[in-house]
């Protein structure tokens, strides 16, 4: 139960520190960056401090066998080349509130894939989470105004495609959370990723004038906080033996951390519709766990 408790908590975590990418993603914005370069440097630079630390501190992490390497190259085709342009170009011809309410159907995609693979079951509680995920996800990034809501055919695709790829990360990762490393997985999956995204990125516009010290600071907080740490603490949350459409739920926090970090550094709105949608996302963490707590008071 302690180890599963741990698991819950490492997937919370992986879910905050993923809402602090829009923190850095903004300042690079506001530096006239392309998405494709800063998608580019986020997976340079967490590809390379983690190949640093692992040759360093433990040449043994860089040892993959055959069956652990197929997930990774599927992970960083599909979970990190495939989830960047399906999400972006989805923000491109649609909105930004437009893709990531689309990309948060992932906890359905989890749930359904998750019973397909791994024969997890659509208990009452999941459903309702689900639900409250969903709907708060809506709530908590458009506040409730459809306005903000762009919608055609290609703009929709490329959204749920979004929200797809992301999921399959947590259903391609599972099998193997607790067959490899940690560490062997994500620098892996960083490693195939970046290398399918080559043809899509324009790497030298970083160096052209006027990006100073502070932009290098930002992409490398960007690579360390919300990339290398927020992917360890997931995938070592998936270890544990969490059920995968769980966790999905659970990672949602990350919608709740963006909108509290653009409120706080943005002067962004936040009240109304939002913080209900807030209050629905944390209620649907907390409705996910409930099954485990009947559990445990019945052993």
């Amino acid at each position: 139960m302690l180890k599963k408790t741990k698991g819950y908590l490492m997937i919370t975590i992986a879910g905050c520190l993923w809402g602090t990418a829009g923190f850095f993603v903004k300042k690079l914005l506001e530096a006239q960056l392309p998405l494709s370069t800063i998608i580019f440097w986020r997976m340079f630079f967490s590809f390379t401090i983690l190949f640093l630390y692992l040759y360093f501190t433990d040449r043994s992490k860089l040892k993959i066998n055959c069956n652990v390497l197929k997930y990774v190259i599927a992970i960083g085709l599909i979970s990190q080349c495939l989830l960047n342009i399906s999400y972006f170009t989805a923000i491109k011809i649609t909105s930004i509130a437009t893709a990531v309410t689309l990309m948060y159907t992932a906890p359905v995609f989890i749930a359904i894939m998750a019973r397909i693979f791994f024969k997890e079951l659509f208990t009452t509680n999941k459903i309702i989470a689900i639900i409250l995920c969903v709907i708060g996800c809506f709530l908590t990034v458009t506040g409730g105004s459809w306005e903000s809501i762009k919608l055609n055919f290609t703009g929709i695709f490329m959204g749920l495609s979004a929200g797809l790829t992301f999921g399959s990360l947590t259903i391609l990762s599972k099998p193997i959370a607790d067959k490899c490393h940690t560490y062997t997985i994500v620098f892996y999956s960083f490693g195939f990723g970046l290398l399918f995204y080559l043809p899509f990125s324009q790497p030298a516009i970083l160096f052209q004038e006027g990006n100073g010290p502070v932009i290098w600071l930002y992409a490398l907080a960007l690579s360390i906080i919300a990339t290398i740490f927020a992917y360890l603490f997931y995938i070592g949350g998936l270890s544990t033996g969490i059920e995968a459409s769980k966790a999905g739920i659970i990672s949602t926090v990350e919608v709740v951390v963006a909108v509290i970090v653009s409120y706080i550094f943005f002067n962004e709105q936040l009240g109304g519709l939002k913080l209900l949608g807030i209050l629905m996302v944390i209620g649907s963490v907390v409705t996910v766990q409930l099954n485990r707590s009947k559990k445990y008071k019945k052993s």
